[in-house]
């Protein structure tokens, strides 16, 4: 930016006694680029990202452990279900070898 300046205005801008008669057009775009540091300041950006992409990862990996807890819960019913099914099935076996019928 100051090698632009020097380039537009040269050494003119000592001689001025009012600021404000340099004419810098470029400042405007410069002031509105750096008024957002993330945006230039490089570092800041990817720390920004990577924040960003640090949640993002925490809340995936909570919802994979959620869902292993859900699926640890259905295996444990199932299982619960299967055994229940095996005495069903024995009782209802002993129960029907009482009267069979020919």
């Amino acid at each position: 930016m100051l090698d632009e300046f020097m380039q537009t205005v040269g050494d003119s801008w000592k001689t001025v006694s009012v600021p404000e008669s340099v004419a810098f057009p470029s400042i405007e775009t410069y002031l509105q680029k750096y008024q957002d540091p993330a945006a230039a300041d490089k570092v800041t950006k990817i720390q920004q990202d990577l924040d960003e992409t640090t949640s993002i990862l925490h809340k995936t990996i909570d919802s994979v452990l959620e869902r292993g807890e859900k699926l640890d819960s259905l295996v444990e019913k199932s299982d619960d279900l299967s055994r229940q099914s095996k005495m069903f099935y024995k009782q209802a076996k002993k129960t029907n070898s009482c009267c069979v019928i020919s």
